[in-house]
């Protein structure tokens, strides 16, 4: 299940951005996997300065629609010193069906940040229904990022399945502050991608359009959050 954020999957372009985890009975089974990406971009802005990055990460589900797992990827934030090296992500949630349409996630995930000093760390819950190929789900952290205060994060994705097993993904998401920081002088954004994908047994592979509405003046006065056509490749087992 890669990393849960907008599971909350939104831009995470990590192939498989979070999936939703489906129990099956018969006690507790493990999964893993790693990937490289071109560029790590998180609700549409770039988390590697631009440049790819290496993640993997570890899921347990436990027969039950309990799951829980870990996730981790190289990050750079340009601070040129004191920097933060990778983020680790820590989640658990319940998943469930409502009927053969129908299926629910719910879930906490905790993002922390290692190498720097600076107070990165912040935890969210989430939760997420999808009806057949659409889902619709909501993120909320009581404190975001770098100290940044309450943040909501809905949003909605859409999944079609095309020939040969390609599968093509659309994802928008509303970045909605309670109090201007994050930006310097807006309290909301939006994110959006776009994404095809194929499976090659435990290798899967995709393309992705991820971009956001924010203008170079409010990313930082970097390119981070401009769109861009970012490529992964991703085995798990």
């Amino acid at each position: 299940m890669n990393k849960i954020a907008a599971a909350i999957t939104a831009g995470v372009i990590t192939l498989g951005t979070a999936t939703t985890v489906t129990a099956a009975e018969g006690g507790v089974s493990a999964s893993a996997n790693v990937g490289v990406v071109s560029d790590y971009k998180f609700r549409g802005i770039s988390q590697t300065d631009g440049g790819p990055a290496v993640q993997g990460g570890v899921d347990l589900d436990f027969g039950n629609g309990l799951y829980a797992g870990t996730w981790a990827s190289q990050v750079d934030f340009a601070y040129g010193v004191d920097e933060t090296d990778f983020e680790q992500d820590f989640y658990a949630g319940y998943a469930g069906e409502i009927n053969e349409t129908t299926s629910y996630d719910v879930g906490y995930i905790y993002y922390a940040y290692h190498g720097g000093d600076n107070d990165e760390d912040y935890q969210e819950i989430y939760g997420s229904v999808s009806f057949s190929a659409l889902t619709l789900g909501l993120a909320y952290s009581d404190d975001y990022w770098a100290g940044t205060g309450a943040f909501y994060y809905p949003y909605a994705e859409y999944s079609f399945a095309l020939p040969s097993d390609v599968s093509l993904d659309f994802h928008v998401g509303a970045n909605m502050f309670d109090e201007e920081g994050f930006l310097f002088e807006a309290d909301s954004y939006i994110d959006y991608s776009v994404s095809v994908g194929k499976d090659f047994g435990g290798l899967n592979l995709s393309a992705s359009l991820v971009g956001s509405d924010i203008s170079d003046s409010e990313c930082f006065g970097l390119d981070w959050c401009e769109p861009s056509v970012l490529a992964a490749a991703t085995y798990s087992w």
